[in-house]
């Protein structure tokens, strides 16, 4: 989990997510949260880098109904792993038959989450033995266009 943190990037070559211009204007941004102590995306090791993807897919054959699954992709995982199935987080799923007409009604809950985990909740380091305010943050939302085009 500590990928992020620990990943040195290689001036002018772009292997991953955190070489890219917008990772690395977000560590020198301030996080906009009404705090009374200021912190920058990315100040601790333990901040968690999230993904967001979906995609209107047919499961039957008849290909009437469509269904849209919202999966979060951990970016904190090393590149070998990071979008092996199991370490894909499926968090729901738009029922069709066709595509959603008001895709903020569907995703409401997930924003609300997403926002308290840029706040920050209580969690557990085992590795020190410490409570601390764990960050996670969604970086980079991606699907197809008509995918996008939704989620804008």
């Amino acid at each position: 989990m500590r990928y992020q943190a620990e990943y040195v990037p290689e001036a002018g070559v772009i292997k991953d997510i955190f070489d890219g211009s917008h990772y690395q204007t977000l560590l020198n941004t301030f996080v906009p949260i009404d705090s009374s102590t200021p912190f920058y995306f990315f100040s601790d090791p333990r901040n968690i880098a999230l993904g967001l993807s979906t995609d209107g897919f047919a499961p039957f054959k008849r290909r009437n109904k469509t269904c849209w699954p919202i999966i979060l992709f951990n970016y904190n995982l090393p590149l070998e792993i990071r979008f092996q199935k199991k370490y894909c987080i499926h968090v729901g799923t738009v029922p069709g038959p066709k595509k959603p007409w008001d895709w903020d009604s569907f995703c409401w809950l997930l924003v609300q989450e997403l926002v308290q985990l840029e706040i920050g909740v209580q969690a557990f380091d085992t590795v020190s033995m410490v409570l601390f305010l764990l960050h996670a943050y969604l970086i980079l939302a991606f699907g197809d266009i008509p995918a996008v085009a939704l989620i804008m």
